[in-house]
């Protein structure tokens, strides 16, 4: 049945004249056959000649209304009647007859026939039999529609009340989830997720609630941000807003294979509604909207009022991530006023990266779910770790179940990468392995003012560069029970992959002159001196070499630069060796190659834990201790 009743934005809702049905007529007569190809043109038509090919087509498709000839063979169209219905029970037939077969026709009508039409046929007598059924269905369309809307109804005062009870909740993420529920049972979402604006002097948003399968959803960004990830998924965005007052946005994603079940709310592409609407489903998602953009707006102006409750994150020591981004904004107003420096960190804890087998642990260790005690941490035991990493006016905040932000005030990239070095070998002096590197942990930085002047930028670069730092080589070669020239000579080896890096601390192979490569080591120097303070090891020996090179161009002293030029040719296998490593505040750089007949081969990249484990390597073949 093509008029299908089921749904609140079934077919069954177009006005009358669109619904459409399948005819079926069983006939003998080519006059006939005729007339109904001419008469029924906005329906489905199916035509038979004899009661085989009749029951045939009823099998394939169950038709809404049936013409029978009751005289076709021999008196055989009658039980045709009755085993119609049988087949298609929703089925509406009229029996067709000549005079002579009126008695066989009201038999017809006492088996289940709609009616009797005498033979030949007039083509008003088919449309209006064929206009009866269809306002019929209109009816019972109506009919489940009101019925539907009715119990809607009764639902929905459970809703509007349980939004009613949002300003009771704990706090704004309590108040969320319970929004992201009602709004899913209301509307029959697939999912939702609710997005809150952090605080007064941000306009960044945080996604503080979910319910169902919208995993890809972002932890937090800028409206812009949240619009465009909702253009792209193709969710329905319900603004969370009252006259002047903005609590975040809500998202919804459609039902797999359902068609607009949704109010006629804003799209993140357009501000055209839905064609069709449902105006209690309209009106109510409108007026529970509003409820819960009240309710979290009180809920938002308590907790700032309290202060402590929005401090804290309740499953960790670190704070929440409204307070982290309350306090980066007075720190950029402060750095902005007072010319100074601070650095924040993106820390992603990944659950489900492909690590080698030897480091398959990784995972298990670093998971912030909280799986079997001995194989895993939870989120909370996490936190400590990475808080007895940085110092006490270090502000750690978690904005989600596998993600931190560290804020390290008055701290520049130096400092910053001195950070990160603690936090790496924490893991490492836990797990009671030194030099390991864990695979699963994911960290990215970023300066002000070098890397961005707003917050929201910070974060975007922050959080890039700490995905950049699973392409980082380091992953890929042993690091424990090493020389530093089997290390230097793995990494020689490591080629970039087929397809060319395209991270931005992903290797790139260098095959230079030596000439040219020291021009290339220059480059990089005077970039990193732009910055500020540097720390530069490098590999010297007599005649051309980046140590000469490096030397050369710090002829004059600087107290923001420190130099290790380093000479490695009794370390064996390093007689050949050209490296650099450069730390520089808004970045670092690393060059490992060796120098055969006047050419360097090796590889080079914008890697911060390439960078730090030469330098490290390197001090410690000359017996120099290059991090304290």
């Amino acid at each position: 049945m093509t008029a299908s009743v089921e749904g609140v934005w079934s077919p069954s809702r177009a006005p009358v004249h669109e619904i459409s049905l399948k005819v079926l007529a069983v006939i003998a007569d080519e006059a006939t056959h005729t007339l109904f190809s001419r008469v029924i043109t906005s329906d489905e038509l199916m035509l038979a000649s004899d009661l085989a090919e009749g029951i045939a087509l009823a099998e394939t498709a169950a038709p809404d209304v049936a013409f029978i000839d009751v005289g076709l063979g021999d008196g055989a169209g009658l039980a045709m009647v009755h085993h119609l219905k049988a087949l298609a029970p929703e089925a509406t037939v009229f029996a067709l007859a000549t005079r002579s077969q009126l008695e066989a026709g009201a038999h017809a009508v006492a088996l289940g026939g709609a009616g009797l039409f005498l033979l030949p046929l007039g083509g008003d007598e088919v449309l209006n039999a064929v206009g009866s059924v269809r306002v019929r269905f209109a009816e019972r369309a109506l009919r489940v529609q009101l019925e539907q809307e009715s119990a809607r109804s009764a639902r929905a005062a459970g809703w509007i009340a349980r939004v009613a009870e949002l300003a009771d909740a704990r706090d704004r993420n309590a108040a969320a989830q319970q929004v992201a529920e009602v709004f899913v049972e209301a509307t029959g979402a697939a999912a939702a997720a609710v997005y809150l604006t952090v605080g007064e002097r941000s306009t960044e948003l945080t996604r503080s609630a979910l319910s169902g399968p919208l995993d890809r959803a972002p932890a937090y960004g800028s409206e812009a941000d949240i619009l465009d990830f909702a253009r792209r998924e193709q969710l329905i965005v319900v603004p969370l807003a009252l006259r002047r007052l903005s609590a975040g946005h809500l998202l919804l994603q459609k039902e797999p294979g359902r068609s607009s079940a949704f109010p006629s709310v804003r799209r993140p592409d357009s501000s055209v509604s839905t064609s069709r609407r449902a105006p209690l489903l309209d009106g109510l998602v409108k007026l529970l909207a509003t409820q819960a953009t009240t309710a979290l707006a009180l809920l938002g102006e308590r907790e700032r009022s309290t202060g402590g409750a929005a401090m804290k994150d309740p499953a960790s020591s670190a704070y929440s991530f409204a307070y982290y981004v309350d306090v980066a904004g007075r720190e950029i107003d402060k750095a902005k006023r007072h010319g100074r420096r601070f650095t924040i960190a993106t820390i992603v804890i990944e659950p489900d990266a492909t690590a080698a087998p030897e480091r398959q642990d990784d995972l298990t260790y670093w998971r912030a779910t909280p799986p079997p005690p001995a194989n895993g941490l939870n989120p909370g035991q996490v936190a400590e770790h990475l808080l007895r990493a940085v110092r006490d006016t270090d502000i750690l905040a978690r904005v989600d179940e596998n993600e931190f932000h560290l804020l390290m005030s008055e701290t520049a990239g130096l400092e910053a990468h001195a950070c990160h070095r603690r936090m790496l070998s924490r893991v490492a002096g836990s797990e009671k392995r030194a030099g390991y590197l864990p695979k699963g942990l994911l960290v990215g930085i970023a300066t002000f003012p070098h890397d961005g002047q707003g917050l929201a930028q910070l974060l975007r670069i922050a959080r890039r560069r700490a995905e950049a730092t699973k392409s980082s080589i380091l992953h890929r070669i042993p690091q424990d029970r090493r020389s530093i020239g089997e290390i230097f000579s793995l990494l020689v080896r490591e080629a970039p992959s087929a397809e060319g890096p395209s991270a931005i601390s992903a290797p790139r192979a260098l095959d230079l002159s030596v000439t040219d490569t020291v021009l290339l080591a220059t480059s990089v120097i005077r970039n990193a001196l732009r910055g500020g303070a540097v720390l530069i090891l490098v590999a010297h020996h007599d005649g051309l070499s980046l140590g000469a090179q490096v030397k050369a161009l710090l002829a004059s002293p600087r107290d923001d630069v420190v130099v290790h030029a380093l000479d490695l040719r009794s370390a064996p296998g390093c007689d050949d060796i050209e490296a650099l490593c450069v730390l520089a505040e808004h970045g670092a750089y690393a060059l490992v190659g060796r120098n055969q007949g006047g050419f360097v081969k090796g590889i080079h990249a914008a890697d911060p834990l390439l960078a730090d484990f030469l330098a490290e390597r390197l001090g410690r073949a000359a017996g120099l201790r290059v991090f304290g």
